[in-house]
């Protein structure tokens, strides 16, 4: 069954998530959060979506960190920090590491020559980390040496990994336990992404499943009325929207049936509305991934 969310998107003020949080949650698997230079930190922003949704038994909505750029944050430190949330929250964490925008990188002095090479190792090592026990990891970027966590996550954490190339999809079947595909994605495209992540799945000998998640912009309603996009997130290239629920039906389906395991809704207009329809009009009608 696919799971539906939705991302709350870097333009809003820190003190607005929490109740822009709680009025998007109802009827979701997920929320996703964003981490971009300039914007609000990623980790400061999964605790006040977790706080602030943290009233449903059946451990819902899951939150995502999108993503956390591997330049910029030490395998250790997002251990501590994923390992600190997952026992606060039990169940309800979702790790995203990425490549980090390369522009971004380096204004913060972080570029690096491979950002390949640095992935895997901050990917490997984090989930070494995580695993729990006494973790040494020697690889061509990351060098870490018994690193032992006195606080070790008490649930498994997903640690998906935010990358578009070929290399860097083949790289995520290899070593993450999913994919995150951002905005743009087409229905053949995921389905080509998914293969490249199968491959590298078959490279590794992993049987294990790989969730692939895709992020896509949405808009259902009178175009009309569609207030400008969202610094930072213009409303161009594939995006699904439509007048009515059934005008976006179809081209939901359509990334479902491509292999997206988690769908999740980059919303304009009325953020809430818009996953009040997701959630009670739309989803209904969607047959499962």
């Amino acid at each position: 069954m696919t799971r539906l969310g939705a991302m709350l998107t870097r333009n809003h003020a820190p003190e607005d998530l929490p109740n822009l949080a709680k009025a998007m949650a109802p009827g979701l698997d997920e929320l996703w959060i964003i981490e971009d230079l300039n914007f609000a930190g990623g980790i400061s922003q999964l605790m006040a979506v977790l706080a602030a949704t943290d009233n449903d038994a059946s451990g819902r909505p899951r939150v995502g960190h999108g993503i956390a750029p591997a330049p910029f944050r030490n395998p250790a430190a997002l251990a501590m920090e994923w390992a600190t949330v997952e026992h606060l929250y039990p169940g309800r964490l979702i790790g995203g590491i990425g490549h980090g925008v390369p522009d971004w990188m380096d204004r913060v002095g972080e570029g690096v020559p491979s950002r390949l090479g640095l992935l895997r190792d901050t990917i490997l090592s984090t989930k070494q980390i995580l695993a729990g026990g006494s973790a040494s990891y020697h690889g061509t970027n990351v060098h870490i040496d018994d690193v032992e966590l006195v606080f070790p996550p008490t649930a498994e954490i997903p640690v998906l990994a935010g990358v578009t190339g070929p290399k860097s999809l083949h790289l995520s079947g290899e070593v993450a336990d999913g994919t995150v595909l951002p905005e743009g994605f087409t229905a053949d495209r995921i389905a080509d992404a998914r293969a490249r992540t199968n491959a590298g799945r078959e490279a590794a000998a992993r049987t294990d499943p790989h969730y692939l998640t895709v992020f896509v912009t949405f808009y259902c309603g009178d175009v009309t009325q569609l207030p400008p996009p969202p610094p930072g997130v213009p409303l161009d290239g594939f995006a699904v929207e439509g007048p009515t629920v059934g005008d976006v039906i179809e081209p939901l389906q359509q990334l479902i049936d491509a292999g997206a395991d988690s769908l999740i809704i980059i919303p304009f207009g009325n953020e809430a509305e818009q996953t009040r329809l997701l959630a009670k009009e739309i989803r209904p009608r969607l047959s499962p991934g």
